[in-house]
């Protein structure tokens, strides 16, 4: 069985690839990608980086995660879990999808980093009680 743990530091590790793929998609593909459209290569490069911000949060969750306590702060710790794994899916497609249209509305850019803020909020109550 593959612990929770385990799970965020294997989708951190993984993301962080995808941000380096990522990195390596646009070195090849721009210009060309943004036709001269400096908001759309700027949008890209913010989902670049929020693509690192999730990765990087999955990897400390997963390195400084303990076991759950039991009743609703274990419950809260693995609904935040499940928030923060997602949510690096969520921002690669967002990746993909979003910049190209050249719209401020990003939905899934936004619900994105919102799973990534109420997941991370959603481990405080399980932290141990040492300082």
């Amino acid at each position: 069985m593959v612990s929770v743990r385990s799970l965020h530091l294997l989708v951190g590790a993984v993301g962080v690839l995808a941000f380096l793929g990522t990195g390596a998609w646009m070195a090849t593909h721009f210009p060309a990608a943004y036709a001269g459209g400096e908001t759309i290569r700027y949008m890209y490069r913010a989902n670049h980086v929020y693509l690192l911000l999730a990765s990087l949060i999955n990897l400390a969750i997963g390195m400084y995660r303990g076991s759950s306590r039991p009743g609703w702060r274990g419950n809260l710790a693995l609904t935040g879990s499940a928030f923060v794994l997602a949510a690096p899916f969520l921002l690669l497609y967002a990746f993909f999808v979003e910049p190209a249209h050249g719209v401020p509305e990003r939905p899934a850019t936004l619900v994105g980093a919102v799973m990534l803020l109420a997941g991370v909020l959603a481990q405080w109550p399980n932290r141990s009680g040492r300082a």
